[in-house]
């Protein structure tokens, strides 16, 4: 009688075949491995390779959580664990009735659910599209160089942009990103102008924003942050450096984001 083959020999050939169930195996030391980790963390770990090389783009819907688990010769319990995983981190969204589907900044997701500043009457400053100054290509600054993990005198795609609040400038954003990951997307951002970065990012790199880091400070107005906010130097000033990343864990976008706080503020709503 041949001997049938186990979860992980199913899932290596799979791999190697290729199919609807391919790519990569979900366990290097094997799903059976007492040393292996969970195996709902090996199948989250295998999903999240799966859309990065593009089985599943943006938007799109996953299999149904039965067949993704007759695909891995696992209980649906456990690949329903993974998903919900992906779900708490904002890499798929659940929708009852429709399915799962793959993280995107465009349909009903919030395409500006990192954009933090609101007006004191309780609107998003990015829903005012913001006016681009200038898009071009440049040196990475040494700040930008470090938070990307390029070299220091690496070309980025370089945007100034100023947003309004009432007809009023109210914020700077001055944003750099790599040329070497996104190609050309300094023609992009100029021929464009979207107000969202990390759409164009999407639907021109496939590249999902998921991460960002933050770090936030107080400081006066420079000279230029006068000259482009119309307020006096020294003005006090709400700086908000940011690291973007992509669902595969690369610094993306670096920006430094200067605000006027008289009638604007920083919400970040945290939940235990």
């Amino acid at each position: 009688m041949a001997k049938k083959p186990d979860r992980t020999e199913t899932m290596d050939r799979a791999a190697v075949e290729g199919g609807p169930h391919s790519v990569l195996p979900i366990g290097a030391s094997g799903l059976d491995s007492p040393m292996a980790m969970p195996l709902y963390l090996q199948v989250k770990s295998h999903l999240i390779r799966r859309i990065l090389v593009g089985e599943w783009k943006p938007g799109e819907v996953l299999p149904s959580e039965m067949k993704l688990a007759e695909g891995y010769g696992l209980s649906q319990g456990t690949v329903r664990k993974a998903i919900e995983e992906l779900a708490v981190e904002g890499l798929v969204s659940r929708h009852p009735g429709r399915g799962t589907f793959v993280t995107s900044h465009k349909g009903d997701y919030r395409p500006f659910r990192f954009h933090l500043f609101y007006s004191d009457l309780g609107s998003r400053l990015v829903e005012v599209a913001p006016d681009y100054l200038s898009c071009s290509r440049s040196i990475a600054s040494p700040r930008a160089a470090q938070a990307l993990q390029i070299d220091l005198r690496a070309e980025v795609a370089e945007v100034l942009r100023v947003r309004r609040q009432d007809g009023a400038p109210v914020m700077t954003e001055n944003i750099m990103i790599s040329t070497e990951l996104c190609p050309g997307i300094e023609t992009i951002l100029q021929d464009e102008k979207p107000a969202s970065i990390y759409l164009a990012l999407e639907q021109h790199y496939n590249l999902l924003i998921v991460r960002v880091d933050e770090r936030i400070r107080a400081r006066a107005a420079s000279a230029e942050d006068a000259r482009l906010l119309q307020l006096p130097t020294g003005t006090p000033l709400l700086e908000v450096e940011r690291v973007a990343f992509s669902l595969g864990g690369e610094p993306v976008e670096w920006r430094l984001t200067v605000c006027e706080t008289s009638h604007t503020h920083y919400l970040n709503q945290i939940s235990g």
